[in-house]
């Protein structure tokens, strides 16, 4: 009887030491699992799943960058430089070298852009569309005239005449309405020199985009960015670009315009993705 309880002591001994054995092997595949209950409590298991059959599944993020390998150092080119009301060019901001635009009246470019600029202008052409450069290149003098007779304009309309009006403190308020329909000088980017406004005739008045030629616009939106141009201010992006004129395209270059136009993005939004301080 005696030995029988001592066979058993030991044979109970081997088989702890056996589990002990495999819980120590496996003890490094475990995984906390939250079970439930108080905050915090869990078990360590290397068995137990947990499946949640309305989990979303998260798609990974994709492991070669689709973007435009550019630096910090290629915005400083005028081709991606951004310009806006947080974002201005000097009084003394000209581009290094511009050109005549063929069939214009003296409308200057930037002479290295000029060449896609006068192609895409002739292929629109010979699809059988008017096309016409209502603005190019401004220089900054340009620009603030071209403001300051808006605020007049304004100011003159709120009974504000005279030499004298812009001395009057209601003047600022004609001023701030001025910005909304004219960009004020040094934030404009006709004065980059790579930047047109395109109308399927010339306008004497303010135009009004829907009483365009919009199978041009069309064409233009489809193809711009194989001459390295891009739609910089679409009507579906104002909030973010501050502005609504459908007919101003910007050169950035075929590869930025290329991922822009196909992503259905704005210049802001590609310039953010490069400066993740940027705000607008």
């Amino acid at each position: 009887m005696r030995r029988n309880k001592l066979a058993w002591i030991l044979l109970a001994g081997v088989l702890c030491l056996f589990l002990y054995t495999i819980v120590i092997m496996r003890s490094d595949n475990k995984t906390a699992v939250i079970i439930g209950g108080l905050d915090g409590a869990f078990v360590e298991s290397d068995s137990l799943t947990f499946v949640d059959p309305n989990a979303a599944v998260e798609t990974p993020e994709p492991t070669v960058d689709i973007w435009p390998q550019l630096t910090l150092e290629d915005f400083d080119n005028p081709q991606y430089m951004i310009v806006n009301a947080d974002n201005f060019l000097s009084a003394a901001y000209v581009p290094s070298e511009s050109a005549k635009i063929s069939g214009t009246n003296n409308q200057l470019f930037d002479a290295k852009a000029l060449p896609y600029l006068e192609q895409m202008l002739q292929d629109c052409r010979d699809q059988g569309y008017s096309i016409f450069v209502t603005a190019a290149f401004r220089s900054y003098s340009y620009q603030n005239n071209l403001f300051n007779r808006t605020a007049s304009i304004i100011a003159d309309g709120m009974g504000l005449t005279g030499k004298e009006a812009y001395l009057d403190p209601r003047y600022q308020e004609a001023a701030d309405k001025a910005k909304k329909e004219v960009a004020f000088p040094g934030t404009s980017e006709h004065q980059l020199g790579l930047a047109v406004d395109l109308m399927d005739k010339n306008y004497s008045y303010k135009p009004k985009y829907e009483d365009m030629n919009q199978e041009m616009f069309a064409w233009l939106d489809a193809h711009c960015a194989e001459y390295g141009f891009i739609k910089r201010y679409p009507t579906r992006k104002l909030l973010l670009t501050g502005w609504d004129e459908p007919w101003h395209y910007r050169y950035v270059g075929v590869e930025a315009a290329t991922f822009i136009m196909e992503h259905g993005i704005c210049y802001e939004e590609f310039y953010a993705h490069y400066h993740p301080g940027f705000e607008y």
